[in-house]
């Protein structure tokens, strides 16, 4: 008996909400609520777009001109619309968040980029997500990574104005460090570490404009330390090295050398610093009390003088940097000038090719020159230049040059 009573107020009360159901089903199916929005934008319209003005209150007067005021609501709307359709397509408001926090993803021409604030990403014409980080004004500012179209980071750190600034690493394209420091508006200045493409370091010390500038400190192909010193627009200072004693230049290059000694009896020595490419002549002072050896020439064994960044290699062009020579002509090779000539000939012919020279190893990097060519004839153009005289070694009628060495105004007579 209590079983069918409680079916039958069951079967009652299913009965009222069949119909309840049925309807809340329907409210809440996408295709009946779609319809509905279709078919209350399209009534909308059609009313909107009635325009056909009752009365002169159903127009606006601008410029003389009678418009409907229906006409104008209903450009305003489409206008309007139209713009929302533009920023969403835009912005794939749907698909902006995802993992990593909600970052928001831009295309690089997105007029909301222009609006965006604090992190977000940039996608390249390309495709690829080329910027990670802060932005101000649609442009990287503040902290950031930078990505190439392979996925590798270019560069990780500071940016302003879109540009590097402040302290980062910059990446080569396989994505070894190239250098890590500070930047300005893109190029190396201030303190940072130069590495090269195998991951060696080069350099570490002072830039500026992207370039060696200041005093640093330079390694060989192995990571070791080799020059410390003076740079200027990514060359070493060899002036630097004047007039100073062997136990000091010793301090500033510390990789391999090779000593020559007059074997004439002299005095005179000349060190080669093979890693950086330069000889100085050691000459005893005669007017100090312990007659310490100083360097009194530095020799550079290049055929390129470099002024700034600017590459010097023609005689006219030295004209025109240093002015009217203060010596040009014929002079037979001294001991110095012979060893340069011999070390650059080992790499290409200079001059008239290897000065005859009878040497004896007193040790591995210990050369005694026993007697050499000293009627061997060179061609000297020299210029000063402050309290320097820079004088350049190379055939009589050539326009070239192949090595330089630099002196001491005072011992200009010598040059």
């Amino acid at each position: 008996m209590g079983d069918n009573l409680f079916q039958i107020i069951f079967s009652a009360i299913k009965s009222r909400l069949v119909g309840f159901v049925a309807i809340l089903r329907q409210w809440t199916s996408w295709n009946f609520i779609s319809a509905k929005i279709v078919t209350g934008l399209r009534t909308f319209f059609f009313k909107l777009l009635d325009v056909k003005p009752k009365n002169k209150d159903d127009y606006y007067t601008i410029f003389g001109w009678m418009v409907s005021k229906r006409l104008a609501y209903a450009a305003i709307i489409i206008i309007g619309a139209l713009s929302l359709w533009y920023v969403l397509s835009t912005l794939k408001v749907f698909e902006r968040f995802g993992q990593d926090g909600g970052m928001r993803t831009y295309n690089y021409d997105s007029v909301l980029l222009r609006l965006a604030s604090k992190r977000v990403r940039i996608r390249a014409a390309k495709g690829y997500i080329a910027y990670e980080g802060d932005v101000d004004k649609g442009a990287a500012e503040g902290n950031g990574v930078l990505y190439t179209p392979e996925g590798q980071v270019r560069y990780d750190g500071q940016f302003a104005k879109s540009r590097y600034e402040g302290a980062g690493k910059l990446n080569y394209d396989n994505g070894v460090l190239c250098y890590q420091g500070d930047f300005h508006n893109n190029l190396y200045e201030g303190s940072g570490v130069l590495y090269r493409e195998d991951g060696t370091k080069e350099y570490e010390g002072s830039f500026s404009q992207g370039l060696k500038n200041g005093d640093g400190k330079l390694y060989d192909g192995g990571g070791n330390g080799i020059y410390t010193g003076s740079f200027a627009a990514d060359h070493i200072v060899y002036s630097d090295l004047l007039d100073k004693a062997p136990e000091d230049i010793k301090v500033m290059y510390t990789g391999p050398t090779t000593l020559y000694q007059d074997g004439s009896g002299t005095g005179e020595t000349v060190v080669y610093l093979r890693d950086i490419g330069v000889m100085y002549l050691g000459v005893g002072d005669s007017g100090a009390l312990d007659d310490t050896i100083k360097s009194k020439a530095v020799y550079v064994l290049s055929d390129t003088y470099y002024a700034g960044t600017r590459q010097i290699k023609s005689i006219s062009d030295l004209q025109s940097e240093f002015g009217n020579e203060v010596y040009e002509g014929n002079s037979v090779a001294t001991l110095p000038e012979a060893i340069a000539i011999n070390k650059t000939n080992e790499r290409w012919r200079t001059a008239n090719g290897r000065v005859d020279m009878q040497t004896s190893n007193i040790y591995t990097d210990d050369i005694s020159v026993d007697s050499y060519d000293t009627d061997y004839s060179i061609y000297i153009h020299s210029y000063k230049k402050g309290d320097l005289v820079y004088s350049f070694v190379g055939g009589e009628g050539k326009q070239t040059f192949d090595f330089y060495y630099i002196m001491d105004s005072g011992d200009s007579e010598a040059a």
